[in-house]
């Protein structure tokens, strides 16, 4: 029998959320008025959104600067509290494999750059310690990708997965994900290698994003990074192709937000971000995109000089998907839902075929593995991964059943609002 208590919960757990996304924006007074009458039992309803949001933290730190601490109950404080010791180590960790990783890369003449991360402090994150990461990503030449997987051979790393342009590297042990240890080093580690064409490396007009590369100090460590406004753009480019997947993070929307705010009057800035996004029109609709949903969910107030960028300059169909499911998407829990496929076949450049979109609805092949054997594992431990690799299997038929239908259902809604919406 179905809980007649779900839907009032449900939208007692969606003020909730509201509150939370609203608290980045609004002052002391307001703030507090959003959260009166949430207790325990709704914080820690929403603590697993918090985490894989990945907006706790920032949380933690929004109501420190408004004095409002006390809007959290005590066991769902400290509990962030403690979350926050253990991220400011395991961020120094990555900082510093970072580190080394990239001194191995110079002494072998790789051109690279490290992406997101510790190059995103201070322009959209205060402090590097709040921010939730769990790889490493660096852009690398092409025509180096050989030497690149020697070097990370040496770290221990093995090629695991291959995407495109991106190679997937992991070191250590995979075993069952736990998002109660989120914040913590673990075994294992990963580096995401994102190969960008040698045609246009070392051209004069300066297209290329490594040849705009230069050296900048994160957290008191010099590493290659993207330059201010390839790293902005880059921001873009990621959210929007994680809209275009199946979980977006809501703290990559705040991050960009606050990206924009803190270079509202830098002219100079701008301008560059608008000579590249001349040459890249990807990029033009990935920040257009972008600073809508910001707007939309944060209130982010657009400087008059990335006027460029208004929602307006979307494709019709993009702008509607942002304001009908461009909260709902963020909102929902992993593993999310099929939404992003209506986004993803809007912006396509080449239609797929409908047998194409709808093995994207339901799958034909098994998801990866979460979890992976050592050697000389005994048979106890190998009857337990089997137990949680079936779960995870099972899990994601589920999902794909259950959100393939709703997408199906949704799909002709989202036909019939596309035509009647004027442009």
């Amino acid at each position: 029998m179905k809980d007649p208590n779900l839907a009032f919960r449900s939208g007692r757990l969606l003020r909730l959320k509201d509150a939370v996304v609203a608290s980045f924006s609004l002052p002391a007074e307001q703030v507090l008025a959003r959260f009166e009458g949430f207790g325990l039992r709704d914080w820690e309803r929403i603590l697993y959104w918090l985490d894989i949001s990945g907006l706790a933290l920032y949380l933690l730190d929004r109501f420190a600067q408004l004095h409002l601490k006390g809007i959290l109950p005590e066991s769902i404080r400290l509990r962030l509290e403690q979350d926050l010791i253990e991220n400011r180590t395991r961020n120094a960790d990555l900082l510093q494999e970072a580190s080394a990783i990239s001194h191995e890369l110079d002494e072998h003449g790789v051109l690279h750059a490290l992406l997101k991360g510790a190059t995103l402090t201070p322009e959209s994150v205060p402090d590097g310690s709040l921010r939730s990461q769990t790889d490493l990503d660096f852009l690398i030449a092409a025509n180096q990708g050989d030497a690149v997987k020697r070097i990370l051979k040496e770290f221990g790393y093995a090629l695991r997965a291959v995407s495109g342009n991106t190679l997937e590297f992991q070191a250590g042990l995979l075993g069952k994900p736990d998002i109660r240890n989120m914040y913590r080093i673990h075994s294992l580690r990963s580096v995401e290698v994102h190969l960008i064409s040698t045609s246009s490396v070392s051209t004069a007009t300066g297209v290329n994003r490594l040849a705009r590369a230069s050296r900048r100090n994160c957290n008191g460590v010099m590493i290659p990074a993207l330059s201010a406004a390839d790293a902005f753009i880059q921001q873009g480019e990621h959210l929007l192709k994680h809209l275009c997947g199946e979980h977006t993070r809501t703290s990559w929307v705040l991050e960009f937000c606050r990206h924009i705010q803190f270079r509202r009057n830098d002219a100079e800035f701008w301008n560059e971000v608008a000579f590249i996004c001349e040459r890249e029109p990807s990029a033009d609709i990935a920040i257009a995109a972008s600073t809508h949903l910001a707007t939309t969910l944060f209130g982010c107030v657009m400087p008059e000089l990335c006027s460029l960028w208004r929602a307006e300059r979307l494709p019709k169909a993009a702008r509607l998907w942002i304001d009908l499911y461009g909260r709902r998407v963020l909102y929902s829990d992993s593993p999310g839902n099929k939404l992003y496929l209506l986004l993803r076949r809007e912006l396509s450049q080449s239609r797929e075929s409908t047998a194409e979109a709808w093995r994207l609805v339901f799958p034909t092949h098994l998801p990866p593995r979460i979890t992976r054997g050592i050697p000389e594992e005994a048979l106890p431990a190998t009857l337990r991964r089997y137990r949680i690799e079936i779960g995870h299997i099972l899990g994601r038929i589920c999902f794909h059943l259950v959100e393939g239908l709703r997408y199906a259902v949704e799909s002709a809604r989202w036909q019939r609002r596309v035509t009647e919406t004027p442009r």
